[in-house]
């Protein structure tokens, strides 16, 4: 069969796949890398090895593939390998995508027809270091296993067998100070159930507690958040079901009729009873993190009002809707004292629209003050073509006690991924440290990492990683200090 990506509007220009293994040993440097910078930036995203069977696909259906930037010393070495998941092998030994539309067994090809799981993951969307394990996540399997230091794919990973749910979350949450993590599988009694089993993992990798219940409904739960006593958990309109999958249609669709919860249960101990509190329609795909005192939560979160995801289409064909879709820093809270399941909800920094949130990950379950986000400032200039698109173009210290704002400007040929954070030593204050984010140059079509100081976010980059081609896309990524990495 000819392979040809013409005729995928969709895979041009920025999103062209590059569809190659690659490793360079001292990259390009403009500016000066931080001395004390040390440790990898590990990222993971979707590359369409062969193009999809339905050009209106979700990009979150292409071929999982890790990246790794390496730094010590004032240098840096890149790497990336395709994950070699089974859906990548038969894809590579058919020469051809055998595979349909995003999750849905009942569209894929051949012997595939009614894979599912471990069989058609991507293993492409997140990618973190835990009890000495390199794992790329994808929330309908379990996690994948990489070496560190090659990127090559060792196999499926389920923690000795004591993980026993089929699906693994993208975003565990692991507490900044013990090291346990909290993970949990959605859909974990087969496709399309709205089962949620959430787990309790020791930070040498042992599983001491599993939980099961019931979400309200079966929705998208693509991360969580944990405070010290509780962990909460969004269910928004984003549904599936069995009737959908087997119309052949892509697994999620918007339901703007659905209310969205936050379901609320203990940290500690094994109690699976979740008190689910209610609000308004809204998606709650990415969380900063939580805190509590006295029963009282507060919850701070990136969320829009409507469907976020152009390519997951409303379940009644409306069409979508950019403005619902704009995605900003909401606060809310959770009062466990209180007879009233609802939440009070504030809308903060509303011109600063960014969708991946994260924090200092050292201060997780714990009180913390400061969010980091990556943003487009429509106030700034920007000199390349992004295919009509507003890139991302900042970087944002955000003080979710103060209410300010200090902020990178990465330059006006950048678009940005998200941001990751490199904390400047194991005992450093909160969020002191560097702020680093893959970028796309528009006026090469190259990608460079670029990184920030956090002491002078508004001086601009200290220093630029520039690699001679585009590198795949991201979905997450994480920075892994030297001290914390694998042996």
């Amino acid at each position: 069969m000819t392979l040809s990506y013409e005729g995928y509007p969709s895979l041009q220009g920025d999103f062209e796949p590059a569809r190659f293994n690659s490793q360079i040993h001292d990259c390009e440097i403009v500016g000066e890398l931080p001395p004390d910078l040390d440790g990898t930036f590990y990222r993971v995203g979707g590359e369409w090895f062969y193009p999809p069977k339905y050009r209106d696909d979700s990009p979150f259906a292409a071929d999982g593939i890790a990246t790794m930037f390496r730094i010590a010393n004032g240098s840096c070495d890149f790497a990336s390998r395709f994950v070699e998941t089974p859906r990548y092998l038969a894809n590579k030994a058919a020469r051809q995508q055998l595979f349909g539309y995003y999750r849905n067994p009942f569209t894929h090809e051949g012997e595939q027809q009614g894979q599912y799981g471990r069989a058609d993951t991507q293993s492409n969307t997140n990618i973190i270091v835990f009890a000495g394990k390199l794992l790329a996540l994808k929330e309908d399997a379990p996690p994948m296993e990489l070496d560190p230091d090659t990127l090559e794919t060792r196999g499926f990973f389920d923690f000795d067998g004591a993980y026993t749910a089929p699906t693994f979350t993208a975003h565990p949450k692991v507490d900044g100070r013990t090291g346990e993590m909290i993970a949990y599988g959605y859909e974990a009694e087969g496709l399309a159930s709205n089962a949620i089993w959430l787990y309790t993992i020791a930070a040498d990798g042992t599983v001491t507690s599993e939980r099961k219940f019931a979400a309200p409904f079966l929705s998208m739960v693509h991360d969580i958040a944990i405070s010290q006593n509780y962990v909460l958990i969004p269910v928004y309109g984003m549904v599936s079901s069995m009737e959908r999958l087997q119309e052949g249609k892509v697994h999620w669709g918007w339901d703007r009729s659905k209310p969205s919860h936050i379901g609320v249960l203990s940290r500690h101990g094994s109690s699976n009873a979740v008190r689910w509190f209610t609000g308004p329609a809204m998606a709650m795909v990415h969380t900063f993190s939580a805190t509590d005192r006295d029963g009282v939560i507060t919850l701070d979160a990136a969320v829009s009002d409507g469907n976020p995801f152009p390519f997951f289409p409303d379940v009644e064909d409306a069409p979508f809707d950019g403005a619902a879709a704009r995605t900003t820093i909401r606060r809310y809270v959770i009062d466990m004292n209180s007879a009233d399941d609802g939440w009070t909800e504030e809308k903060r920094f509303q011109d600063k629209a960014g969708a991946l949130s994260r924090i200092d990950d050292r201060f997780l379950g714990h009180d913390f003050r400061y969010g980091l986000l990556g943003y487009a400032d429509e106030y700034l200039p920007f000199a390349g073509d992004a295919g009509g698109r507003r890139p991302v173009n900042s970087l944002g210290k955000f003080d979710l006690a103060g209410g300010t704002v200090e902020s990178m400007f990465a330059g006006p040929e950048y678009g940005l991924a998200e941001v990751a954070f490199a904390p400047r030593s194991p005992d450093a204050a909160e969020a002191d440290g560097w702020v680093m984010a893959l970028a796309t140059n528009y006026e090469t079509m190259k990608s460079e990492l670029v990184i920030g100081d956090t002491r002078d976010l508004a001086a601009g980059p200290v220093a630029k990683v520039r690699l001679p081609f585009k590198a795949p896309g991201q979905v997450h990524g994480n920075w892994v200090p030297r001290w914390m990495m694998p042996s």
